[in-house]
């Protein structure tokens, strides 16, 4: 800077306003400056400012892992509304381990970031009391958490409230939930929430043989429809899969056994993966608003980072669209 400086005939707190972009810099004076600093080749040391601001520049983004295919598809939108904010992302995995995630809540895992944006899958609500205040952080998904934690959601219940009422509309009676877990997490909880209520809303009955416990993968979506029919169990006339890898198994099973879709089954999964789009047929999905989660998140931890929050915790939920395909048309048997 002070070379820079020197050749341009400036101080060098001219310099540093040029650099800084300060408004009142003389147009000439400015060139002069930008002119010296192409000649010499000058780089703002990016390193050292943010050591003399106390921020890194670096964000964190926690996801559980890359297998469920929404904690892929949310990574690029983060990345994108970050790095027009000037944030370097980074990517950490947690495997849905407990103790992974209580030290991001804590700030024990993030010396090196201003701030995380977390996908949690293990945090209970009193963990909330845990948060390292000082430590900007915002979490995604379906767990709230107690105390100051800023969050933005889905609309799960209100999704799969939509899912139930579009099977019943095309005629579906006997609705078998895939990936049934009345214990589970926040997210599944919220899912059967909305899908029972729909049932409710209709008259259904919720037949216990429909209720079918897989883990939410392809293979096992795949794996416990074939055993479910070879077994000769009750037949569905609609299987609500808990996610889009569940639904793409249970579609192979079916297409396996000889079972039409959807003219004696239909389909419908979660997340709107862009695999389902090319599937035969094609799955109808919830479609959560992956940008306006990632938009939303992003900007939250900006404000808590650039001290621009109010202080108190905000909670969003993102809109969702049902995106009805080839997999649940038609009126069942």
């Amino acid at each position: 800077m002070h070379d820079v400086a020197r050749a341009a005939g400036v101080s060098q707190r001219t310099v540093s306003n040029v650099v800084n972009n300060y408004e009142y810099v003389r147009p000439e004076t400015r060139q002069r400056v930008l002119d010296a600093m192409a000649e010499l080749g000058y780089v703002p040391n990016a390193a050292a400012r943010r050591l003399r601001s106390s921020n890194t520049g670096l964000i964190a983004l926690v996801l559980p892992d890359f297998r469920a295919r929404l904690f892929a598809e949310i990574t690029g939108p983060v990345v994108r509304e970050a790095e027009a904010l000037g944030y370097t992302v980074l990517i950490e995995l947690t495997e849905s381990d407990r103790e992974r995630e209580l030290k991001v809540l804590t700030g024990g895992r993030n010396q090196l970031t201003d701030g995380a944006i977390m996908m949690a899958m293990s945090l209970r609500p009193e963990d909330g009391q845990r948060r390292r205040a000082d430590y900007p952080i915002v979490l995604v998904g379906d767990q709230v958490l107690e105390g100051e934690v800023h969050h933005v959601g889905m609309a799960n219940r209100e999704a799969s409230l939509a899912v139930a009422r579009h099977l019943v509309d095309t005629g579906r009676r006997r609705l078998m939930v895939l990936g049934y877990d009345p214990i589970g997490g926040a997210t599944a909880r919220m899912r059967l929430r909305g899908f029972f209520e729909g049932m409710a809303e209709a008259g259904l009955t919720t037949h216990q043989e429909l209720m079918i416990r897989a883990g939410w993968t392809r293979a096992a979506g795949q794996q416990v429809i074939e055993e479910h029919l070879d077994a000769g169990r009750m037949m569905p006339d609609a299987i609500f899969a808990m996610n889009d890898s569940l639904a793409l198994g249970a579609l192979r099973a079916l297409r396996s056994r000889g079972v039409r879709v959807p003219e004696e089954v239909a389909v419908v999964g979660f997340d709107d993966v862009e695999e389902i789009r090319y599937s035969t047929p094609s799955l109808t999905s919830v479609s959560p608003n992956v940008d306006a989660l990632a938009s939303n998140a992003v900007a939250m931890l900006h404000e808590q980072i650039s001290g621009k929050c109010s202080g108190h915790a905000s909670h969003i939920t993102v809109d969702f669209e049902l995106k009805v395909r080839e997999s649940s048309q038609g009126v069942g048997p």
